[in-house]
């Protein structure tokens, strides 16, 4: 029973993982763009999907081979974590700006018109597809970042390679449940209710551009505040 626990505590914990705030931080700006449940919660488990992959292709020569990932390797991929975040926070801001008052030009029976539209007037925003490639390669990142921590955890809780390869697989896993579970019950919800009240699903994606803008500023100057 003992490899049942351990392999329970890798499901908790890497329930646990997928709550770390980068993680929250990413997915929530890129669903907030979501008006629909089940697109959002999916975007969840694109995520999550993308990140297993890295902790897997990564994780496991390390487990098998007893190697460690240099210090400087994972200081620059934090830092490309932080710079995705600081993107997706200002991409996400710049688009909520044209959505909120830009010029267009309209043509009706063959008469030209031009006005300012307001956030009453909808537009089509970026396809599902195209958000699901962009938060699979956020997941990806993500999960290349932590990669080196999950499998020096793997192999200090497990008693043999077999038991450490079966601990990060089912980190992996808990991650993937973790994060779908989260955009499912919390965040998906919590935006479908407000998704015909324009205002406040305005703010919603401007507090999450800030976050993301803020939090991905905050990771790049504590991570070369400690190598300089």
């Amino acid at each position: 029973m003992d490899w049942l626990l351990m392999l329970g505590v890798a499901l908790f914990l890497g329930v646990r993982h997928s709550l770390d705030p980068d993680h929250v931080v990413a997915v929530s700006t890129l669903v907030s763009e979501e008006r629909r449940l089940w697109p959002a919660a999916w975007l969840g488990f694109i995520w999550g999907i993308g990140h297993i992959i890295p902790i897997a292709l990564v994780g496991l020569p390390l487990i098998i081979f007893h190697l460690e990932i240099p210090l400087v390797f994972e200081s620059f991929v934090d830092t490309g974590v932080g710079i995705l975040l600081i993107l997706l926070g200002g991409t996400t801001l710049w688009k909520l700006m044209k959505k909120r008052v830009h010029y267009d030009v309209h043509s009706h029976d063959e008469t030209i018109h031009a006005h300012f539209h307001r956030p009453g007037h909808r537009h089509p925003t970026l396809k599902l597809e195209r958000r699901q490639w962009i938060t699979f390669g956020f997941g990806l990142v993500h999960g290349l970042a932590g990669s080196g921590a999950v499998a020096v955890l793997a192999m200090q809780a497990s008693p043999s390679i077999e038991m450490a390869i079966s601990w990060l697989l089912v980190f992996g896993l808990g991650t993937v449940l973790g994060m779908f579970a989260m955009t499912l019950f919390i965040a998906a919800p919590a935006l479908t209710m407000v998704a015909k009240r324009n205002t406040i699903r305005f703010r919603i994606q401007g507090i999450a551009g800030f976050i993301s803008l803020f939090f991905g500023s905050y990771m790049l100057w504590e991570i070369w505040s400690e190598l300089l």
